[in-house]
């Protein structure tokens, strides 16, 4: 019912209800409070993400951190020990060999023991024990300690035979006050097996610390270097309490068993990372009492008991990333702020603008990080030569910074750099006017294509890029001329050498020549009888002359031949004759040895033009050694026939001990003998071999070995058709198939 004098109220119908909701909808009020929200929500929950992404990452990236120091110094350790382990194994070496091994206080073992510390920083002394547990030379103490060490562990251990080698807790120096050291030992042991003490070298724990100490580590976490048993050895940084065993750090502890768990499972040794609790200040363990929040890696140093654990604190690994949160925020809370007052228009292209420009600065990040961490220098330059990017170890390189560089032509670095092919090896100038070597390689770049190779053609439109890494050479080129002058200087010292002793044949030989021929005159009675005990004088004298003068004439001949100075006086020789010869002088020995020999040289086998002091002193030299190292009983055989291609071939066979397969490669080299103890078996200056070697060579032949330890030897001299003097038509071909003058054989 109508109100007298009142206007009509409108109806509420659904039609009016939609329009309403239509004009609400489509408002700029509307549009630019809900885009804003939107946006709002959207931006904040990326950056929510990115932070839980960096989190994450920042956690992976120190997870990583760890694992790379605990492998540097598990690298570290396992070079330290097998340095040391080689060291004692040298000592024990020498010991057995040396003269003054056994005597106690050894001014020339004391020498010794120094020299080689002084080779080896990370040691604190070396020490020789005897199996009485008295120290019989000691590097820092002379005459040695005389008190007896068999409390001590190293020790102890290392007399059950088969031992090897010990690393023992940080002991007490008796020698050094006031001073830990780490033990390693080696067990000595006699021919039978017997114990003779051990060799002893005392690491000191400082110094294997210096690689650690130089990462920084002290102001981020810590290392243990430890045994298998958890004896904590070294322990960083220092100026805190240790915890002495890594059994009291349960999560060091678990660590270690799971990994001890891994390498019986797979044989492998890697090492492990978590999260745990690390020692805090006070050296306690547990979340409320000292510990700390940390990342742990544990690793075991393959073929030694070391275990290295290194700590690195969350708070540390997270601080940047805490930093990078709370600007995070801000910028969250100024961009919600600053949508709520924009029109839906701007905020749409405000937001597509900031997505784009988000993008291409992460794209940037990213190659500008992969240019900058390489360690060669990369620039890159357009086709008319400008610079257009120019890395970190570019500016390392050439001493000038980036922007000085961007758009400067790349001759003002590399003269000729345009010219040149792919790869090249030029000289780049640094800022300083100094000239460097350098690797450069060029690759073409196309932006915006597929590329060269691709199969699609780039447009004209696109630019074009060029990618120019630049490697210093510097230190490749010295070493190779450093290589170069250290072989021509050592083949000038040997050449110089070779030149002396061939140039002094003459004042070596006159002298022992006049000892041997005064021997024999006064061995024939020319001045007077002599009695029983001076004739035996006289010929001692007389054999011992004639033995240096057999040894003064292989060294000169061997000189002659390095020097290239020995001529050969060739001509006609049959092969039977000088073997017979040669035989005539081994018979008595090999008799008086009980040795056979057996000679099936037939005669006029071959007629060879040879010189004929090479070739008997060839044969002389094949069949002493046969006869030397074959034992009583034995037996030699020497024959001689033609080969299949017309050459000639004389072998020399025995039974004798033969010659071991390690030494063949070394068999013909002078001055080598299988046996080198100074207690050798068997007397000789060993070069017999390599003169007869290098005498067979001069004449085109060969001589070859076929041995075998416990069986016997056949050396064997073949000589090429052209020295057979009963082939006229090869001889005449090599000129030296007849005597000159003389008739065809």
């Amino acid at each position: 019912m109508a109100v007298p004098g009142s206007a009509p109220l409108p109806r509420c119908t659904p039609a009016t209800m939609a329009g309403s909701l239509r004009r609400r909808l489509g408002s700029v009020r509307f549009l630019v409070t809900a885009s804003g929200i939107a946006f709002i929500l959207v931006v904040n929950a990326l950056i929510g993400y990115g932070l839980l992404q960096s989190r994450r990452e920042a956690i992976v990236a120190g997870e990583r951190a760890t694992r790379d120091l605990a492998r540097m110094l598990e690298a570290q350790a396992l070079r330290t020990a097998f340095a040391t382990d080689q060291l004692l194994s040298d000592l024990s070496f020498v010991l057995d060999t040396h003269a003054e091994a056994a005597s106690r206080g050894s001014p020339a073992m004391h020498d010794y023991l120094k020299r080689r510390l002084a080779a080896f920083p990370e040691l604190a002394g070396l020490a020789v024990i005897g199996a009485d547990g008295r120290v019989l030379h000691h590097s820092a103490a002379t005459p040695p300690p005389l008190s007896p060490l068999t409390d001590r562990a190293y020790f102890a251990r290392q007399r059950e035979p088969g031992s090897g080698l010990f690393i023992g807790a940080l002991i007490d120096s008796r020698v050094v006050p006031d001073t830990q050291v780490i033990p390693f030992s080696r067990r000595r042991s006699g021919p039978e097996g017997d114990f003779r003490g051990v060799v002893v070298a005392m690491a000191n724990p400082a110094r294997l610390a210096a690689t650690l100490e130089s990462q920084g580590i002290d102001r981020k976490g810590g290392m243990f270097l430890a045994l298998d048993d958890g004896t904590v050895l070294l322990e960083r940084p220092q100026g805190r309490p240790g915890i002495g065993s890594l059994s009291g750090w349960p999560a060091a502890q678990a660590m270690l068993d799971a990994s001890a768990g891994q390498r019986r499972r797979d044989g492998l040794a890697e090492g492990l990372t978590a999260r745990g609790v690390a020692p805090g200040p006070a050296g306690a363990h547990g979340g409320n009492h000292g510990g700390i929040d940390s990342l742990i890696s544990v690793r075991r140093v393959p073929g030694y008991p070391f275990v290295v654990v290194t700590t690195l604190p969350v708070a540390a690994v997270l601080a940047d990333w805490r930093r990078d949160s709370a600007a995070w925020t801000a910028i969250a809370i100024v961009m919600t702020l600053a949508i709520a007052l924009l029109t839906a228009f701007v905020v749409r292209q405000h937001m597509r603008r900031e997505e784009d420009r988000a993008r291409l600065a992460r794209v940037s990040r990213r190659i500008r990080g992969i240019l900058d961490s390489m360690l060669d220098a990369v620039v890159t330059f357009d086709t008319g030569g400008r610079i257009i990017t120019f890395n970190r170890a570019a500016e390392t390189m050439f001493g000038v910074a980036e922007r000085e560089m961007v758009g400067q032509p790349i001759e003002a670095l590399i003269p000729g750099a345009r010219d040149s092919g792919a790869e090249s090896d030029l000289t780049a100038r640094r800022r300083d006017g100094h000239a460097v070597p350098v690797a450069f390689t060029v690759s073409d770049l196309r932006l915006g294509g597929w590329g060269q190779g691709s199969g699609q053609e780039s447009g004209p439109e696109e630019p074009r890029v060029f990618v120019g890494v630049i490697r210093d050479m510097t230190r490749r080129k010295q070493q190779e001329a450093e290589l170069v002058a250290s072989k021509t200087q050592a083949e000038l010292a040997n050449r110089a050498k070779s030149e002396f002793l061939a140039n002094m044949s003459h004042e070596l030989r006159t002298p022992l020549n006049a000892i041997i021929g005064f021997a024999e005159v006064l061995d024939s009675g020319y001045f007077g009888a002599a009695n029983e005990r001076q004739k035996s004088c006289i010929s001692d004298i007389h054999e011992s002359g004639r033995h240096l003068l057999d040894i003064v004439n292989a060294v000169l001949d061997m000189s002659k031949l390095e020097a290239g100075q020995f001529d050969l006086a060739e001509e006609a020789i049959e092969a039977h004759e000088a073997v017979a010869q040669c035989l005539m002088m081994v018979r008595d020995r090999a008799a008086s040895g009980g040795i056979a020999i057996d000679n099936e040289v037939a005669a006029a086998v071959a007629t060879l033009w040879v010189d004929r002091r090479a070739f008997k002193q060839v044969v002389l030299n094949l069949l002493s050694n046969a006869v030397k190292f074959t034992p009583a009983g034995g037996r030699v055989t020497i024959t001689a026939g033609r080969e299949a291609d017309g050459g000639f071939r004389l072998a020399v066979a025995d039974t004798g001990i033969g010659i071991p397969a390690d030494f063949m490669p070394h068999l013909f080299q002078p001055f080598r003998q299988a046996e080198n103890a100074a207690n050798r078996r068997y007397e000789g200056t060993g070069l017999g071999l390599s003169i007869s070697k290098n005498f067979i060579d001069l004449h085109g032949g060969s001589l070859t070995c076929d041995s075998r330890p416990g069986e016997g030897t056949c050396m064997t001299v073949r000589l090429p058709a052209e020295r057979v003097l009963d082939q006229p038509i090869a001889a005449a071909a090599a000129g030296i198939g007849k005597p000159p003058g003389g008739p065809s054989v």
